[in-house]
């Protein structure tokens, strides 16, 4: 077996008696409960309870509008909890609903599901496939990824173009042309990706800049993670331990059983070399079924499949983990404290 530094800090923590929050047995259970229940019942997801809690947080009239803008979208009431819960304006919600049914199907397909899919193949916008830029990108393309589908009015931005009600989520705000001369799907979903790569690297190192052309930082992932209010951070991985793995497992199982995605750090370890013993690739754990879980993979701009049973380290090398073999570390909700 070779070795990666991820795994050995890992390793090293449980050793000294550091199981970190994720690996407690209460948060392994709960997490694991919360995975168990499979396909969401009605109204029970974080973009529908942060949703509910805006509605309760809300004067009678706000109140009012925001019932308005979910009733008035009837099937796709999903949409404006994902939009209340990314903590966009009134204004902008209330535009969303009034012009859902006059947007283009194939646009409301995408801003429904910006995948186009449910199944392992190409993610694909028309004529664009949603590739990271350049080999740099990877962890930009993944907070992009994220960020289209758990908040409609990105997905919206990268797929149409369109702004609603005078609101620019803050991601898009920080592109310096977001208004000009972004014509297309494909220029859009770049410029994305390099102003989420900038905003990543400046101050990473103690307030320094991280070297653009080494990648996202791991521990930069975690600071703009941004859905439905949740905190984030960055859960190291021993994947040659068994239990290590059903708990990462059983937390990133529950975190898409409400519909949050899953970035994961991949690379590889001392067989392939010096560079490779640190996280090399980022990707994008979308759903599961069944203990199999869909990853967008940014390289390829493809959904692949990677079951549960194959986590654990084995040296192969994997198209589902960027053709690396080891999985580092997952961003993932924090858990609950026990009360």
């Amino acid at each position: 077996m070779g070795w990666s530094l991820s795994a050995s800090v890992a390793r090293l923590a449980h050793s000294v008696g550091m199981r970190g929050r994720w690996r407690s047995p209460y948060s392994v259970s709960h997490a694991a409960g919360v995975a168990q229940r499979g396909s969401r019942a009605t109204g029970d997801t974080v973009y529908a309870r942060v949703y509910d809690a805006r509605m309760t947080a809300s004067s009678p009239a706000d109140r009012k509008a925001l019932a308005a803008c979910r009733d008035q979208v009837v099937l796709d009431g999903a949409v404006i909890e994902r939009a209340a819960a990314s903590g966009a304006p009134l204004a902008a919600i209330a535009a969303l609903a009034e012009g859902w049914d006059r947007l283009p199907e194939a646009t409301r397909d995408l801003v429904r599901n910006p995948l186009g899919r449910t199944t392992p193949g190409p993610v694909t916008w028309g004529d664009t496939t949603a590739k990271q830029v350049d080999q740099t990108t990877c962890g930009a393309a993944v907070i992009a990824m994220e960020l289209m589908m758990t908040d409609p009015f990105v997905a919206l931005w990268v797929t149409s173009g369109r702004l609603l009600g005078g609101y620019v989520p803050a991601e898009i705000a920080a592109i310096e042309d977001f208004g000009r001369g972004l014509r297309s799907t494909e220029r859009r979903w770049r410029a994305l990706q390099r102003s989420l790569h900038l905003a990543t690297s400046r101050r990473a190192v103690v307030g320094l800049p991280w070297p653009r052309a080494w990648g996202t930082a791991p521990w930069r992932v975690d600071n703009v993670t941004r859905v439905a209010g949740l905190r984030f951070a960055t859960a190291l991985l021993d994947d040659s331990r068994v239990d290590d793995v059903a708990a990462m497992v059983a937390h990133a199982s529950a975190a898409l059983r409400e519909s949050i995605p899953v970035p994961m750090y991949t690379g590889g370890d001392s067989r392939m070399g010096v560079a490779a013993m640190v996280p090399r690739h980022v990707v994008l754990l979308t759903s599961v079924t069944d203990h199999v879980f869909l990853i967008y993979e940014p390289s390829s701009g493809q959904l692949r499949e990677l079951p549960a049973a194959l986590w654990l380290e084995d040296g192969t090398v994997r198209p589902a983990l960027g053709h690396w073999s080891r999985i580092c570390c997952l961003v993932l909700p924090v858990p609950r404290k026990r009360n």
